[in-house]
């Protein structure tokens, strides 16, 4: 079997990575693409991307997929398929490489770069538990690996179709399914669905997914669902089917110990990876995660640092002090106020202030206010309703 991704699949992360750009430049929120037909011109009479952002696409393009210039043809690309015939080029020789960028402990977006035969390597070991599917529904876009995984390269070596859908529409699930979403997604899918189909597989990762919540959607007559343990950095590293508390490590990683009641990974080259999380050992190939090392905490599938954003709150002109937690899936935030200040007044120049600074799932969606921050009697900082 090739270790090359198809046009399509190509096409498909291309289409995601242009639509985030696109999203940071212009600074909204803008619905996940379906692939665009590569008729479609870039410019005014198609995607409507002006000069820059055209540039701004190319320049996001390049990064992803590993290219240059030096590649690119006597006029820039007008239509989606040039931007795919670059790619393909790029590629042509196997040994393409794909980089994805997350945020690390200190915020900052970094880049993980990853051989492209790797990832299909990758895709095909996955593939080989979910016999019988007959379509990929994706929920999550194709510019992270949790979405080029699942939803590019995976539907690729199973020879299916893929679906975009988005929560508050129609799903159309039928029998044969496989659905790619985040938890807080399946948490809304539960909500809707009265009864799934006959033969729908689910699948989550970008972040914890509840046991509860995993054990009322299988009630709901979800086939299977399973629940894949990665990091942008080493892409997927274990996998466990609900109701089933272990990880089995995916056939290239071991665990190996990293001092004492500590454990990392080792690659099938000798090479040492660190775990984003600590673990507890299950046995020589199962582990479960026991909470993160960096402080972070998922909200919508993405990375949060609650203790970045309360340092953001303070620096806000009438803020004395802050802390910030996760609850109900969202951040909320406790705010003590400078002298003089009005809680509804300052809660006013704090959502102002959040629009500016923070993304949409950074932003505190609770706020209680207080004349100081909620301790315990040893000086801890302790939860609050």
């Amino acid at each position: 079997m090739t270790l090359a991704p198809s046009r399509a699949a190509i096409s498909r992360i291309a289409c995601a990575v242009v639509a985030a750009e696109l999203r940071r430049i212009r600074r909204s929120d803008l619905p996940m693409p379906a692939d665009w037909p590569e008729t479609v011109s870039i410019g005014d009479t198609g995607l409507g991307l002006d000069s820059l952002e055209q540039l701004g696409a190319l320049g996001a393009l390049a990064e992803a997929f590993g290219l240059d210039d030096a590649t690119l043809g006597q006029e820039p690309p007008r239509t989606v398929g040039e931007w795919i015939d670059w790619i393909m080029g790029g590629h042509a020789s196997g040994n393409g490489r794909l980089t994805v960028m997350t945020s690390g402990s200190t915020g900052r977006p970094l880049p993980c770069t990853h051989a492209m035969a790797n990832l299909v390597v990758e895709a095909q070991v996955l593939a080989g538990q979910l016999p019988g599917r007959r379509r990929v529904v994706a929920l999550v876009p194709a510019h992270h690996l949790y979405g080029i995984i699942w939803t590019a390269l995976l539907p690729d070596v199973l020879g299916v179709p893929v679906v975009t859908r988005s929560i508050g529409a129609a799903l159309d699930l039928a029998p044969g399914d496989l659905v790619v979403a985040v938890p807080d997604q399946w948490h809304a899918i539960l909500g809707l669905t009265r009864r799934f189909p006959a033969d729908v597989v689910g699948i989550s990762s970008a972040g914890p997914l509840k046991e509860r919540l995993a054990t009322d959607l299988l009630a709901a007559g979800l086939a299977r669902l399973l629940d894949i343990y990665g990091a942008s950095e080493t892409s997927g590293i274990a996998v466990r089917e609900l109701p089933d508390p272990g990880y089995m490590l995916l056939p290239h990683w071991h665990l190996v110990p990293r001092g004492d009641d500590d454990w990392q990974l080792r690659d099938e080259h000798g090479g040492h990876h660190g775990l984003p999380d600590h673990v507890e050992r299950l046995g020589e190939r199962r582990l479960r995660p026991t909470g993160r090392r960096d402080g972070a905490v998922q909200v919508g599938g993405h990375n949060v640092w609650p203790a970045q954003v309360a340092d953001i709150l303070r620096r806000i002109d009438g803020v004395a002090d802050a802390a910030v937690r996760l609850h109900d899936n969202r951040l909320k935030a406790f705010i003590v106020p400078d002298e003089g200040w009005d809680a509804a007044d300052l809660a006013a120049v704090i959502e102002r202030a959040v629009t500016d600074r923070l993304a949409v799932a950074e932003r505190p969606r609770s706020l209680r206010f207080g004349s100081a921050l909620p301790r315990n009697m040893m000086g801890k900082l302790e939860d609050w309703i």
